[in-house]
């Protein structure tokens, strides 16, 4: 799946700086598809808010990046006696084309039991 964020920059070379601070503005955008489906883990995890931070943006080739991202996701149920916090670093790639950031973002949602029949 592929997800665009607006950036405007007609230059071969993209400040770092400039980059980093569009993707900060930007990241509550494309949250949801960063974290994806926690019940890979677990149907009670549960993603922490405000925990998103990205950890480094390292250029791949011309105009390709890839940005290193963690954050944090709780389980908690009682009847289990469970209350665990984890925090995951995850990393995706990017492109910069015309007016626009492109993310190569993975679809993974949990299968349903009508996709395991």
């Amino acid at each position: 799946m592929r997800k665009l964020i607006p950036f405007n920059y007609l230059q071969d070379e993209v400040d770092p700086l400039l980059l980093n601070q569009t993707l900060l503005q930007n990241i509550p955008k494309i949250e949801p598809q960063l974290i994806g489906d926690l019940a890979w883990y677990s149907q009670d995890a549960r993603f922490v808010p405000d925990s998103l931070k990205i950890i480094s943006i390292d250029p791949l080739e011309s105009l390709r990046y890839k940005m290193c991202y963690q954050f944090a996701w709780n389980i908690f149920n009682a009847c289990l006696d469970i209350d665990a916090n984890q925090t995951v670093t995850e990393s995706v790639n990017f492109q910069i084309i015309p007016g626009f950031l492109a993310f190569d973002l993975i679809d993974n949602p949990y299968p349903s039991t009508a996709d395991e029949l």
